[in-house]
């Protein structure tokens, strides 16, 4: 059946410029490289916008004193969320932080990104919590393409290279979609769209997570950074097609900024943790 799309500013085209939403930085430690990231702390930049950005991270008091004032100031139909620096899901902290918020603010919607990894074994972490939102990053579906985009893993304690992670990190999110779509959540997908590696395989995305039981699909640009700092990404205009074409599918997304890791406030007003 198919779940009506939350008032939520990063999955509903409507909310977007009408709701505020803070992501609370208090997961540092990522378990897969992806070569566009540029994940860092960066005390004295609060202006770049990219995802894994953050001018500080935060321990969980300091990130419920955080979402305390945040939700004083918008109200409790604000959304409280978690999307890095690094995986959330990767950082114990990140349920510290969540349980705290949960129990002190019981009724306040709560939202997690991921990269899918660990997702298949936290749901039912995410149940207890209440947790209705969430989006995860799916940059392909061919392990081919992923290792390219994607080269290593580390899952059980172990670095797992090329082919071998990449079949593990789509198995995983593949379940972590299903498993999160039969527990009731809305389910968003990111794809960053890598010219020359993974753009004409975004089809093929959309179609495979539509069928694992994701609600709203989300193609973005990639910013280019890390290895592929020198790699152009797809103009406004091919992004456009993009998005018509996966419309077919799936609902899409149109409006995202592609925020920061602390990222505060309506969606491209955000002010920096």
């Amino acid at each position: 059946m198919k779940k009506k799309a939350p008032f939520h500013p990063c999955m509903n085209n409507d909310a977007h410029d009408r709701v505020a939403r803070i992501h609370l930085p208090v997961a540092p430690e990522c378990n897969i490289h992806c070569r566009f990231c540029a994940r860092k702390v960066a005390p004295q930049d609060s202006t770049t916008r990219c995802p894994g950005l953050t001018t500080r991270v935060l321990a969980p008091n300091q990130a419920l004193e955080k979402a305390r004032k945040f939700i004083e100031q918008w109200g409790p139909d604000a959304i409280v969320g978690i999307a890095g620096p690094g995986d959330p899901l990767a950082n114990p902290q990140t349920f510290v932080t969540l349980d705290l918020v949960r129990k002190n603010f019981p009724d306040t919607p709560l939202c997690l990104c991921t990269n899918g990894l660990l997702l298949p074994g936290c749901i039912d972490k995410l149940k207890k919590l209440n947790m209705h939102h969430l989006s995860l990053t799916v940059n392909g579906v061919d392990p081919e393409i992923i290792c390219r985009i994607t080269p290593w893993i580390i899952h059980d304690n172990i670095r797992i290279t090329g082919l071998d992670g990449a079949k593990i990190l789509i198995k995983n999110q593949l379940a972590g979609i299903r498993k999160a779509s039969a527990a009731g959540m809305f389910v968003k997908v990111n794809t960053v769209v890598v010219s020359s590696i993974n753009e004409a395989h975004v089809m093929k995305i959309a179609e495979t997570v539509k069928a694992a039981g994701t609600d709203l699909y989300n193609p973005v640009p990639l910013i280019p950074g890390g290895s592929l700092k020198n790699q152009s990404p797809p103009n406004n205009s091919r992004m456009h097609q993009i998005r018509k074409s996966c419309e077919q599918k799936l609902p899409v997304f149109y409006k995202c900024k592609q925020c920061r890791a602390d990222a505060e406030g309506i969606p491209g007003q955000e002010a920096c943790a």
